[in-house]
């Protein structure tokens, strides 16, 4: 894993100044080794995270094949990289390196866009092509690694993270309405794409893109689609049990040894115990808080604590295991580091304890570490799956938040329902995208809410992990999100995901992965209901949170009184969050981390200098 960047405009470069601010603003992505490339009018910059062949994998990487010159930045791992290995040794390639940097290259030059159909991997890489003088540009099909760029004076820029855009200085820190509305209406999550700075995207998610002569064509190679699914209910539970063994295994090729994140739910438990088997000595490490044991609040989403399960299950595995404790102190203080991470204000808190619990792990000198991420969202884990006031609505089932948006945001900068106007539009845009098979109505509302669950809630999981982790240059590896999983588990019939093939049958989330591995983990971790990741319950963390915000709000010079609404949000803190009638983010964002989102957009403000044009 690491971190790219890079520039081609029309005129020579003629000082490396840029490109080194660019590569300086991303170095914690990769802090093994960096290096620049200047090549004319275009310009590479690499930030490296060695775990695959640490001798030989230095980027940028050149290769000259019959007297024309290709030049690659990438960050990413491939997890087929012997199969695609004996493909180009099949064509008359002899490979100089073991690392996966040199195959994608060399794919790139014998096969160039078609390249995409044969990688399994998470990815992101820009590859100079200085025979067509052309920059080429790929993103996993899930979108598990970043890709900024802009397009600016006949420029292309480009960067893992958005900083290394600005650092670019071509491009100034500015948000429209349009991207103020992104902030208040889907924050923290974005439209694919779009981010809450003018003029700064993000490469969708299984697209890439060709920049030649001051023109970039962007094109989607790959999405989720619908066919007809011919295996029994046997065999797809066979299948699932397969493909997740298999994406687990390929992910755990590492020069560097690899350990795994083990909250006691259903997804880390199965990933950790596919490890074990073929790991020796996997260490394990999950995440609590600084009391938390006793200020817990059980409810309807988060009925169990995760302590009493990583215990059954590190008994069972035997795993060298830590458990680490984040204080409110570390959690209130990174809340302003994990700005910085992600460029944006994203999930508060999530986001902080996220960002201790990478910064711990790597304290214990790990740098590849798995998760279990990406399962809830294509096996059916979450409520607004099965249950009617969620699947029917015109928004976001995750984010049933309208009305608390359009308080928080200053009057009349919005007309009245904008917001809410715009989350409709936004979801009913996302739809176009489906073409239904079926005519079972359950089984097409499903899709349809298994669509939007991957494209904007994981979207957003998925940023948090990539951002918290690489900001302490550790590497996330995520099985679940193999896209043959999610190509095969997406058109499994709906009824079957949610266990509701028997009439008299009640809901079981994730149904057809737990039968897959009911014989591999004990019964209380497969019957345990799913959880969260974990959040604090203390009251000394939200009074440190209303305490700085009301600061905030005080101070007239205070960024967020341009855009907030201070007066609904001072009204919230003097009833403690007791008239708030809706979470911004489900269970996730409740009372708060809304002060937490807050007390972020005014640190963003501040802190990136943006400028307001509204």
């Amino acid at each position: 894993m690491c971190g790219i960047c890079g520039y081609m405009q029309k005129e020579k470069i003629t000082s490396n100044d840029t490109i080194l601010n660019m590569k300086e603003s991303i170095l914690k992505r990769g802090s093994s080794d960096n290096n620049i490339y200047i090549n004319d009018n275009v310009a590479l910059g690499h930030a490296r995270l060695s775990i695959i062949d640490v001798k030989n994998g230095k980027q940028p990487m050149e290769k000259i094949i019959n007297n024309k010159k290709y030049t690659i930045v990438y960050n990413g791992e491939l997890y087929n990289t012997n199969v695609l290995r004996n493909i180009l040794v099949s064509k008359g390639y002899e490979l100089e390196t073991e690392c996966d940097t040199e195959v994608l290259l060399l794919l790139y030059i014998e096969f160039k866009e078609k390249m995409l159909k044969f990688i399994n991997g998470i990815f992101a890489f820009a590859i100079y092509d200085d025979d067509n003088h052309s920059i080429f540009l790929a993103k996993d099909r899930l979108g598990i690694k970043p890709l900024f760029y802009s397009l600016c004076d006949d420029k292309l820029i480009f960067s893992s993270e958005i900083k290394g855009i600005l650092a670019s200085k071509y491009v100034k820190p500015i948000i429209t309405k349009e991207n103020l509305i992104e902030l208040l209406a889907l924050g923290p999550a974005h439209s694919p794409g779009k981010t809450y700075f003018k003029n700064i995207y993000e490469l969708k998610a299984g697209h890439y893109a060709v920049f030649k002569d001051g023109t970039l064509d962007i094109i989607k190679y790959w999405d989720l689609v619908e066919k007809k699914m011919i295996d029994s209910d046997d065999e797809i539970i066979d299948n699932v049990k397969y493909l997740v063994t298999d994406a687990t295994k390929r992910q755990l090729v590492s020069d560097v040894g690899i350990a795994s994140m083990l909250s006691g739910g259903l997804d880390s438990s199965i990933i950790t115990k596919i490890a074990t088997d073929n790991v020796h000595n996997l260490h394990t490490y999950s995440i609590n808080y600084e009391n938390n044991d006793e200020d817990f609040v059980a409810n309807s989403y988060q009925q169990t604590k995760d302590s009493d399960f990583v215990k059954i299950m590190t008994k069972y595995l035997n795993t060298k295991h830590k458990n680490i404790i984040v204080s409110d102190k570390a959690l209130f203080d990174n809340l302003y580091e994990s700005v910085i991470a992600r460029d944006m204000p994203g999930m508060a808190d999530v986001d902080s304890s996220m960002y201790v619990f990478c910064k711990e792990i790597t304290k214990c000198n790990e740098k590849v570490i798995l998760s279990g991420e990406c399962s809830d969202e294509i096996f059916g884990g979450y409520p607004w799956f099965y249950r009617e006031h969620l699947k029917n609505t015109d928004g976001f089932p995750w984010a049933l938040s309208e009305n608390l948006r359009e308080s928080l945001i200053k009057p009349n900068i919005l007309k009245e329902g904008e917001i809410t106007e715009y989350i409709k539009e936004v979801k009913q845009d996302t739809l176009k995208n489906i073409s239904h098979i079926s005519c079972d109505t359950f089984e097409n509302e499903f899709k349809e809410i298994n669509y939007l669950t991957i494209k904007f809630f994981m979207n957003t999981l998925i940023e948090r992990t990539d951002r918290m982790s690489m900001r302490n240059s550790l590497e996330v590896r995520v099985p679940y999100a193999d896209h043959r999983i999610f190509e095969y588990v997406y058109n499994v019939d709906a009824k079957l995901k949610l266990g509701l093939r028997n009439e008299n049958s009640q809901v079981c989330e994730k149904y057809i992965l737990k039968q897959a591995f009911k014989n591999d983990i004990p019964t209380d971790i497969t019957n345990r209901k799913k959880s969260p990741f974990p959040k604090t319950y203390s009251k000394n963390y939200m009074q440190m949170l209303e305490e700085k915000l009301t600061e905030i709000l005080d101070n007239k010079n205070s960024r967020i009184h341009e855009i907030i609404n201070t007066d609904y949000v001072k009204n919230l803190i003097l009833t403690h969050g007791a008239e708030l009638k809706e979470n911004l983010f489900g269970q996730l964002m409740t009372y708060p981390q809304t002060l937490a989102f807050i007390i972020q957009i005014d640190f963003w403000l501040t802190t990136y200098n943006i400028k307001i044009e509204i």
